[in-house]
């Protein structure tokens, strides 16, 4: 079972207790999948307006952050332009945000997704405690997976950048749909099994590099595996649950929490 935060009690009704979170905590999400559509982004901006109540340390952003995030003019809509206007706030508030690069996430470097966040990453490492933590989004963990690994090669290089501005709008949001359909057989499979034994494999690795935590997105099923002294964590897809991963900076224990 996950460990667990405090909680504090609403009215005198057991039922309606919510995890207490105190100032200063490490707060992790991911895939929270906002559409693109006008309206989407109400949710995740309220959540930040409360997450900044909290006075956190810092926000790490485990990928995916809207079902896919171009950065191409083509494909930004007011609901893109409304979040990354929040993130943009917040930090200049004093919070870092860390933002790790998921599959749904294109051409990020360079474009407005840096000027919103502090850095953009592919991983990224967290000390707490006697704990070390390795964000990652896990997309790449099966190294078997070459057609997966050639799609994400060749939609993210700087020649498919350049060729979207040969394509209409309409047809290139068209392209990146059928392309996402036909990738449910290949590295989307794993949504509906998890490869238990690839993650594990994975997280010995790191183990070697002094890693005691591993926490993955992508997978979209709230996790947590033991594995040879590493700890695999699966984040709760935000979008389904809302839930953030809450590490103390101090004792370097964590916990998750509908904020």
């Amino acid at each position: 079972m996950a460990p667990t935060l405090p909680t504090s009690r609403h009215d005198g009704d057991p039922a309606r207790q919510q995890p207490v979170v105190p100032p200063g905590q490490i707060v992790v999400i991911g895939d929270s999948h906002i559409g693109l559509a006008d309206g989407h982004e109400k949710p995740v901006i309220a959540w930040i307006d409360r997450l900044e109540a909290l006075a956190p340390r810092a926000l790490y952003l485990n990928g995916d952050l809207f079902h896919y995030l171009i950065t191409h003019w083509k494909f930004v809509t007011p609901s893109v332009e409304k979040v990354f206007g929040r993130f943009r706030a917040f930090r200049d508030s004093g919070v870092p945000i860390h933002y790790v690069e998921g599959n749904r996430d294109f051409f990020l470097k360079g474009s407005f997704v840096e000027s919103s966040v502090t850095d953009i990453g592919l991983r990224y490492d967290i000390t707490a405690g006697r704990r070390k933590y390795l964000i990652v989004h896990g997309d790449m963990i099966n190294e078997r997976d070459w057609p997966y690994r050639f799609w994400r090669r060749a939609s993210k290089n700087p020649l498919s950048k350049a060729a979207i501005n040969l394509i209409p709008k309409k047809s290139a949001r068209n392209f990146v749909d059928s392309v996402e359909q036909r990738l449910s057989k290949s590295n989307f499979k794993h949504k509906s099994k998890l490869p238990l034994e690839l993650m594990k494999r994975y997280a010995k690795k790191r183990a070697a590099e002094g890693y005691t935590d591993v926490v993955f997105g992508h997978f979209h099923e709230k996790t947590i595996l033991p594995a040879d002294g590493v700890t695999v964590t699966i984040l709760p897809p935000w979008y389904e649950t809302g839930e953030a991963m809450i590490i103390d900076p101090l004792s370097g224990e964590f916990g998750f929490a509908v904020i």
